[in-house]
């Protein structure tokens, strides 16, 4: 876990096609080539780790939200010090916060997606 980066919530998105899911999307004051996606976790003490919910089909925005300049895994050859990017993830329960490694995140309760990212973002099952 890493203390010493800040990540803002800009929001967390409830997804037309599928009640189960939501798009999360934030900033973190890290370089995209060194955010983990897989540590984007919510924790479910009732199963093995491997089994917790994890982020998926990650979107890199630009600094705005407006432009998707990458998608999942092209993290290593985006430049910068910070990195916004949204993620869908399933059965978010928004009573617990979402593990990462730079510790414990609050989600805000879900609202309607904007839609900046209505038009650029599209859900699918897999990546």
């Amino acid at each position: 876990m890493n203390n010493n980066f800040e990540i803002q919530v800009h929001g967390v998105y409830s997804v037309d096609e599928n009640p189960d899911v939501f798009l999360v999307e934030l900033s973190i004051n890290d370089s995209p080539s060194n955010v983990d996606l897989m540590s984007f976790v919510q924790e479910d003490k009732s199963k093995p780790r491997d089994s917790w919910q994890v982020a998926y089909d990650e979107h890199y925005l630009n600094d705005s939200g407006t432009e998707v300049i990458g998608r999942c895994f092209e993290n290593e050859r985006l430049m910068g010090i910070k990195t916004r990017l949204a993620f869908f993830m399933y059965f978010i329960d928004f009573g617990k916060p979402l593990l990462s490694q730079y510790g414990e995140i609050k989600l805000p309760k879900p609202t309607s997606m904007p839609d900046r990212l209505a038009r650029i973002i599209d859900f699918e099952d897999e990546c």
